[in-house]
């Protein structure tokens, strides 16, 4: 297959670690794994990769390989679910310490989700006892959470040092398929690439896909090729599911939603920070469902650096313990909040209509909004609204993905300016960034605002460009 024959995904994957969109704190974990192998045989000879799919844990470990000099064998896990075939392929290949070609061995076992535990028990025995006797790293690669797999791969990180893979961020997904859109030469908006960016829900890969399918045949995108763009299975599942979760009366049905999740832990762990105010309205019951929380949170930061069996205390507090704190909510956050809204905008409740929906309240302005048009939209959007063209009406949901990073994207180039303009004070005065973001520059949005004589003065002497010295009017 030539070149340009090549999926996107593939063609325009990263030929070096610097390349690599985020995750750098798991990249330099598995980086000093790999070289304490030049020391001699670490203490943890596998590193257990886990995060959901799509977001770089197989392309870190090949670019990786390369980069640092091992003959990579990647074995897909499911393939060999055996003892025989798995000793069969990698048992001699484990206790070599140099190919014929000069090089140690990087032993990879990708989708280790793909052997079911019981049925393939003789696979992860076979895994368990190839990793005691390897002369080679081995990486171990899985996709999944929940309670039943974490039993299933107890053994196996009992051996390994745990390695986290997280979501790859909506800005660095943006700047990716920006990236891509420029070496195509396909004409676009930031607003097709944004949709695309939090449409992936942190999965680069399928980002680059879904690119990859609206622009074939074309030069141009329009705002119309990304309307038939449906959000992923387990994207639409996961309302249902947080519904599910805080409709729960026992702490067995409560937990019974970690393994029914197509989330890693993070991503659930938001949504469900996201929608505690909308179902506990209540101020004690709230309480009690972000203490929880905040427990669930402690645990699982435990388990990471000490011992690995803690997990399942942070699924009990993080389903059962926040489910549990419900007993005198109504479940009418939602409502709650788009009045907060209306009134600290100086909007009376009497000034909109309210109709409920099968996907959410409908809050439509009963009087032209003029300049608080934007303002409302702003604020309606901050809490997962959106306004719906040819109604005159925000749809407010009742379950809302994280906003998260919708709000990142909203004030990037905000805090670009910002930074900017530090870094210019901070040269120019002797001072670090963060001083001279905490103490200078809100004097000197006072001096741009009231005295233009000074700020001409200081502007020239900063060398502020002119939308910086906008930003500072501002």
């Amino acid at each position: 297959m030539s070149l340009e024959q090549l999926p996107w995904a593939v063609k325009f994957k990263p030929t070096n670690t610097a390349e690599i969109a985020d995750n750098k704190d798991a990249l330099f974990e598995l980086t000093k794994w790999l070289k304490s192998w030049q020391k001699g045989i670490p203490k943890k000879r596998a590193a257990f990769l886990q995060g959901p799919p799509g977001i770089g844990k197989t392309m870190s470990v090949q670019v990786l390989a390369e980069e640092m000099g091992f003959d990579l064998l990647e074995v897909n896990a499911s393939d060999y679910r055996t003892r025989s075939r798995m000793e069969e392929l990698i048992g001699r290949a484990s206790t070599q310490n140099i190919t014929i070609f000069g090089k140690r061995r990087l032993i990879l076992f990708d989708e280790m989700e793909g052997i079911s535990g019981r049925e393939d028990h003789g696979g992860i025995s076979a895994i368990v006892d190839i990793i005691k006797k390897t002369r080679n790293p081995i990486v171990l690669i899985a996709s999944s959470i929940g309670e039943e797999n974490d039993e299933k791969f107890r053994v196996l990180r009992d051996l390994s040092i745990l390695i986290d893979f997280k979501p790859v961020p909506t800005l660095d997904v943006y700047k990716k398929l920006d990236e891509i859109t420029k070496k195509i030469g396909i004409e676009t908006t930031p607003e097709i690439i944004e949709a695309l960016a939090i449409h992936s829900g942190g999965d680069l890969r399928s980002a680059i896909n879904d690119l990859e399918a609206i622009s074939r045949g074309k030069k141009k995108l329009n705002t119309s090729d990304i309307d038939n763009l449906t959000i992923r299975d387990r994207k639409e599942y996961t309302p249902i599911l947080i519904n599910n979760l805080f409709a729960s009366k026992t702490i067995q049905e409560s937990r019974k939603i970690i393994n029914q999740a197509f989330l890693n832990y993070d991503d659930l762990f938001d949504w469900i920070y996201e929608n505690i105010p909308l179902f506990l309205d209540d101020k004690e019951d709230l309480y009690h469902g972000l203490i929880a929380l905040a427990k669930a949170d402690i645990y699982e930061n435990r388990a990471r650096k000490s011992n690995y069996r803690l997990q399942k205390y942070m699924y009990l507090m993080m389903t059962g313990g926040v489910a549990l704190s419900r007993t005198k909510s109504e479940g009418n956050g939602v409502k709650k909040q788009i009045f907060t809204i209306s009134s600290k905008q100086g909007f009376p409740q009497s000034a909109f209509s309210l109709n409920e929906t099968a996907n959410g309240l409908m809050i439509r302005p009963l009087k032209y909004l003029g300049d608080d048009w934007r303002k409302l939209n702003d604020a309606f959007r901050d809490i997962g609204g959106n306004y719906v063209r040819g109604t005159g009406s925000w749809l407010i949901p009742y379950i809302r993905s994280p906003q998260l990073k919708w709000r990142y994207i909203r004030t990037y180039h905000n805090r670009l300016k910002l930074k900017s303009i530090a870094s210019k004070i901070a040269l120019k005065c002797h001072v670090s960034t963060k001083e001279a973001i905490n103490e200078i520059i809100p004097l000197l949005k006072i001096i741009f605002k009231n005295n233009k004589e000074s700020a001409a003065t200081t502007s020239a002497w900063l060398e502020l460009e002119e939308s910086e010295k906008e930003w500072l009017r501002k």
